[in-house]
């Protein structure tokens, strides 16, 4: 009896890492030889990690010599090596290559591979029977990929900070709403490469063939996800649909307020107290979701007050009062430094205080302080 269950039990195993590898190959295949028509001429321009993500699933390939031996210890502790090195550091880079492509050479992205090569060979030759490694080699192993996924997992987090302060840079240069895509996309990404690097570090230090099973099927769904929406036979042309989002903006924005008046003015008056007496766009890192919290209501109710108010957006909102108290600050400190100034009103630097200006149809800070 003992006997079936373990071969019962293999064969789910076995049953689930097939499955596993072979999803991530379809995916590869996907990403590498299928242009969907909707953005066959922005391909390149909207998808720059494409191939990268292909690489991802691609190399899933290396899992086999576990998935011919489930259940030896070896191929388990190779296989756990590999996900935990090999996935972290790829979407690390894929991440990286999407928002900072310009960022690094190819160069030094290949080279941040070695650690892991050196790490992963032994192991495989290891897995595969063709090296013998000398008693003890599982403890030194457990170490040498504890060292290169800390430092993974550090430059992961490296980036997540950087991303964040990029997409509050664009913001406040650019007016940007966070229901903008690429503002979108950069706030959902921002700290998959540091949950990646968890989720794997619990699979390998856990180093159980179960705890293997249920990765792979969560995964497997995810790579299942991702074949379906890629080939979504309703997806529209991104003209025509970037076409149909902005005039559903322009609907939104002609239909008739949802608020009724006293609850406008309720909202009106708690907005003016956080902008007028806590002056609250001197924040640096403000956002629609700090005004949520403050005034106790949506971010629905929170634009239509906006917009009611004569802004066009919440930053614009922002911008005009940070503008304002900037040429106050100016006025009465035409010595001080700019920077400091910018810092004062919100700005995260001096050169976002002076699009800010350009934006608001002001003339630049430093012609205000040769007025004053």
């Amino acid at each position: 009896m003992q006997t079936i269950y373990d071969h019962s039990a293999q064969l789910l195993l076995f049953g689930v890492n097939l499955m596993f590898i072979l999803t991530h190959l379809y995916g590869w295949i996907l990403k590498w030889f299928y242009r969907p028509k909707a953005y066959e001429n922005d391909f390149d321009r909207l998808f720059p990690a494409a191939r990268s993500v292909g690489l991802i699933y691609l190399l899933q390939i290396l899992e086999v010599p576990y998935l011919l031996q489930v259940g030896c210890s070896d191929a388990l502790l190779y296989v756990n090596a590999f996900s935990v090195l090999f996935f972290s550091l790829q979407m690390l880079i894929m991440c990286d290559r999407y928002f900072f492509s310009k960022a690094k050479s190819k160069l030094i992205n290949y080279m941040m591979y070695l650690p892991t090569v050196i790490i992963l060979l032994p192991l495989f030759l290891q897995a595969i029977h063709l090296i013998a490694l000398p008693d003890g080699y599982r403890h030194w192993a457990f170490i040498a990929v504890t060292a290169v996924l800390l430092v993974y997992f550090a430059l992961s987090v490296r980036m997540a900070l950087r991303l964040g302060r990029t997409v509050r840079l664009v913001n406040e240069a650019a007016y940007a709403d966070s229901a903008d895509f690429p503002t979108r996309l950069a706030m959902s990404l921002q700290w998959m490469p540091s949950l990646v690097c968890v989720i794997m570090a619990v699979n390998f230090y856990a180093d159980n063939a179960v705890v293997k099973a249920i990765r792979d099927v969560m995964f497997t769904f995810v790579g299942i996800r991702f074949c379906i929406f890629t080939l979504n036979p309703r997806r529209k042309v991104f003209n025509e649909q970037e076409e149909e989002i902005i005039e559903q903006i322009e609907q939104s924005a002609n239909s008739s307020f949802r608020l009724g008046d006293e609850r406008y003015e309720e909202l009106r008056l708690k907005l003016d107290k956080l902008l007028l007496q806590e002056h609250i766009y001197t924040e640096p890192h403000i956002t629609i979701d700090t005004l949520m919290q403050r005034m106790c209501t949506n971010a629905n109710y929170i634009s239509e007050v906006i917009r009611r108010s004569g802004y066009q957006s919440f930053y614009d909102m922002i911008n005009s009062y940070r503008v304002r108290h900037a040429i106050s600050l100016i006025q009465k400190n035409p010595d001080e430094k700019l920077l400091i100034i910018a810092e004062q009103c919100g700005f995260a630097s001096s050169s976002s205080m002076s699009k800010a200006f350009k934006q608001q149809g002001k003339p630049s800070p430093s012609s205000f302080k040769k007025k004053g």
